[in-house]
């Protein structure tokens, strides 16, 4: 599915840490508990799959609105999944650096199909709230990463 979906955006940062632990940070970061309030949000657009089970660094583990599809650690995380709007795939990428940091990007591809996925995209995707979501998250891990 992913290879097929459209290219949307690719974000990148630099983290102060190897990519083992860089891993470890993404894995701790989305492999925990849910967030009550994505989960609501989830059921309303009818997320596929919709509940979590399994480590996240498995492939075939879910959380809710990803499916592991593939995971080789240090490296890349792989996460699918659809809605009523949208088929998307969300690949994570851990990379070491000559300077001993990591460069860790997340890349996004994604089909919005008929007039309420166009819509959907524009909300989304064309207001730049998916790009700040994705950023943060990278953030996020970085910060996690330096912190171990």
């Amino acid at each position: 599915m992913a290879e097929e979906l459209p290219f949307i955006d690719e974000h990148t940062i630099e983290v102060g840490a190897d990519p083992e632990t860089v891993w470890r940070a993404l894995i701790e970061t989305f492999g925990g508990s849910e967030n009550r309030l994505f989960e609501a949000y989830a059921r309303v657009i009818g997320v596929d799959p919709v509940s979590s089970a399994g480590k996240l660094d498995q492939a075939g583990s879910t959380r809710t609105g990803f499916r592991v599809r593939e995971a080789i650690a240090p490296n890349r995380l792989h996460l699918t999944g659809s809605h009523r709007f949208s088929d998307y795939s969300l690949v994570w990428k851990i990379s070491e650096q000559d300077s001993g940091q990591s460069e860790l990007s997340a890349t996004t591809r994604a089909r919005f199909p008929g007039l309420h996925g166009r819509a959907y995209k524009a909300m989304v995707i064309d207001s730049g709230a998916h790009a700040r979501i994705t950023r943060r998250m990278l953030t996020g891990v970085g910060r996690r990463a330096t912190r171990s």
